[in-house]
Formats: structure tokens, C-alpha cells, sequence
């Protein structure tokens, strides 16, 4: 990317707002996006999972959800929702193989690239680069754990409620009283069959699970966002209460 186009100031003040790249000098920014480019990707545009053997995406703007499919089967499940700041992929970027997820922009998402060799370069040489690298690979590692606990130890009402508590509480450990609701901004507009293969369930199923916590005031839904109206309760349901609910689910 050219320092002289308008848009290089923006992505450089974006990018040093990122865990990956926050603590870096101005300096090494400025070397690092010489190799980046800018790219938008379309609402509703699923990309192939080798994408990520070939470029490093940093969003800016916008929500990408990685997909998992059973090539027999077709059956999917949601690994997790990426947002502004985060990147895709780092796996593959450490262990150079191809990890078999598929991006889908769930917004119109901004974005900017760089070719995985150069980014691996930076791994090589710049421990300031490391030092932010390792602690958000390990964010992304216990994601995918929570998954895989969610999936294996709780029933699906439980799931569902630590899924939402999840995403609600991504950045910061709100206290348990929330006055005027949580707005859980990364999981707008998604239909109960997207939230249906985010915890392994089906449409049906979390619709009903749902509708029981609407009626319990736990949370509800306004023009297409999800708002948390009691979190002390959802915590409950998180931990305790799901197991009334392992009949129906």
C-alpha cells in the first residue's frame, strides 16, 4: 500500500488499534503496510478456505463467521465469529497447511492483506511483533476450546446460554447487573439456524430454548439485535439451569 494514498493514513491509524499491531512504532507499521493492500468483500461472499495459504487478512470493519463442512454430510458448524481487529488466519500462517474453514462476510467487510510470506518474515524478525502475536493466538486456541467443551460437557439450553455470554462478554467482564441491556453486537441479524451451528444444534431447538429465556427476562430481541436484559440470569442458565433442559434439547 502507498503512503501517498488517502486511504493509508486511515488503515494505519485502524491497524495500530489491533491486539496483533497495537504496540508497534509508527516506523515498523509504515514497513509492514508497504506489503498490504485493500480489499472489500461483499455481504454474503464465501470465500475458499486456501485463501489463507496465500494472504493475512486483517479486518477493519465488518464481521467474518469460519465455517466448518462435512463433505459427506454438509453438515456445519461455526468455529467463530471474527470482528474489526482481528485476523484471518493465523493458524495457517504458523504451520503453513491449509486449515479447512470457510471465511463468509456477514457484512460488508473492509479489510486489508498481506502475502503470508511476508507476514512470516515479521514472526522471524520482529519480537515486538511476537509479543502481540502469541497472547491473541491464544485467544483464538481458547475459542476453539470452548467449543469443543460446550459441545462435549453441556446440554444444548446451557450452550446456547454460553455461547451468548460469550460473544456478549468477548472484551470486557461486564458486571451483573446490567440497567439498559447488553447489546450483543456480533451476533446481529443471525438467523436460529446460524445460532443453530454456532453450538452444534438445530434451528428448531434453539428457537425453543430461546423463547424460554425470553420468558424467563433473560433477553430479547429489538430490530434484529440481541439484547441480554438480565446477565446474572444468563450466567445461571449458562451454568446451572441448562440441565433442566436436557430433555428438549
Amino acid at each position: 500500500m502507498k503512503n501517498s494514498l488517502p486511504l493509508y493514513k486511515t488503515c494505519r491509524h485502524r491497524l495500530a488499534q489491533t491486539l496483533l499491531f497495537n504496540s508497534l512504532s509508527l516506523d515498523m507499521l509504515d514497513d509492514m503496510l508497504a506489503s498490504f493492500r485493500f480489499e472489500s468483500w461483499n455481504k454474503g461472499v464465501i470465500r475458499d478456505s486456501g485463501l489463507a495459504n496465500r494472504r493475512f487478512y486483517v479486518i477493519l470493519d465488518g464481521r467474518l463467521e469460519l465455517t466448518q463442512v462435512n463433505p459427506g454430510s454438509g453438515k456445519q458448524v461455526v468455529l467463530m465469529i471474527l470482528r474489526e481487529g482481528d485476523v484471518y488466519d493465523v493458524l495457517s500462517l504458523l504451520d503453513g497447511k491449509e486449515n479447512p474453514v470457510i471465511p463468509t462476510s456477514l457484512d460488508d467487510v473492509k479489510l486489508i492483506s498481506a502475502p503470508v510470506e511476508a507476514v512470516r518474515q515479521w514472526v522471524s524478525e520482529h519480537p515486538e511483533f511476537n509479543r502481540n502475536l502469541f497472547p491473541y493466538l491464544g485467544r483464538q486456541i481458547r475459542l476453539r476450546e470452548a467449543l469443543v467443551e460446550d459441545i462435549s460437557l453441556y446440554d444444548t439450553h446451557a450452550r446456547l446460554a454460553r455461547m451468548i455470554l460469550r460473544y456478549a462478554t468477548v472484551d470486557s467482564k461486564p458486571s451483573d447487573d446490567v440497567a439498559d441491556g447488553l447489546d450483543v453486537d456480533l451476533l446481529h441479524d443471525l438467523s436460529n439456524e446460524e445460532l443453530a451451528r454456532m453450538i452444534g444444534s438445530a434451528r428448531q431447538v434453539v428457537n425453543r430454548h430461546l423463547q424460554s429465556m425470553k420468558r424467563d427476562g433473560v433477553l430479547h430481541y429489538e430490530n434484529h439485535h440481541l439484547i441480554i436484559d438480565d446477565l446474572r440470569k444468563l450466567r445461571r442458565h449458562a451454568d446451572d439451569l441448562g440441565r433442566q433442559y436436557s430433555q428438549a434439547g
